[in-house]
């Protein structure tokens, strides 16, 4: 079974190089460059501290996008020790410009991208949740399409993303019923 799911990973991101344009390249680059870091997730972050003035939403949302993130980029990619796709390919082949250094599985973009979609669903407007949505999906493809993730890897990260952010969010939903009942809003 692994071995058919390991085949077909390395088809589909062969025929996902057939659709390399520059335009494509070029746009998936800047989609990958915005979940770095969760840089874009940090301005959204703060654009919810001033429309939500809540610690307890603010530290939700922090924590499970935290957790999502070390879990899969810290945890168990370093369990699983998965080559990633780009460092099987010739190099005049890559379509990214900085290659990551770590291993592939799970995706910790997709993982922290979902964890903070399933965050902004519980405290958000329906359309910020949807924004929210369309980017983390764009993020979680351009991982793939950029040849930094197998999809079982995007698909694993989004996964364990949206399963980290359940269990934190019922974590801190806890940890302020017992602390500061008050404060949950």
């Amino acid at each position: 079974m692994l071995k058919k799911i390991k085949q077909l990973d390395d088809e589909l991101i062969q025929k996902v190089a057939k659709i390399h344009t520059p335009f494509l390249n070029s746009f998936m680059r800047t989609l990958t460059f915005l979940g770095d870091h969760g840089k874009i997730w940090a301005v959204v972050w703060l654009s919810i501290s001033f429309y939500r003035k809540s610690l307890y939403v603010l530290l939700s949302i922090l924590i499970s996008v935290l957790f999502a993130f070390i879990s899969s980029e810290v945890i168990i990619k370093r369990i699983v020790a998965r080559v990633r796709p780009c460092h099987k390919i010739d190099e005049e082949l890559l379509v990214l410009k900085k290659i990551p250094k770590f291993y592939s599985f799970p995706s910790s973009h997709s993982a922290s991208s979902f964890a903070m979609v399933l965050m902004t669903s519980m405290y958000c407007n329906g359309w910020i949740t949807l924004a929210m949505l369309i980017l983390a999906i764009g993020i979680s493809f351009s991982r793939f399409y950029l040849q930094a993730h197998y999809l079982t890897d995007v698909l694993c990260g989004i996964i364990i993303g949206l399963i980290c952010t359940f269990l934190m969010s019922r974590v801190v939903y806890a940890v302020f019923l017992s602390v500061a009942p008050e404060m949950i809003v």
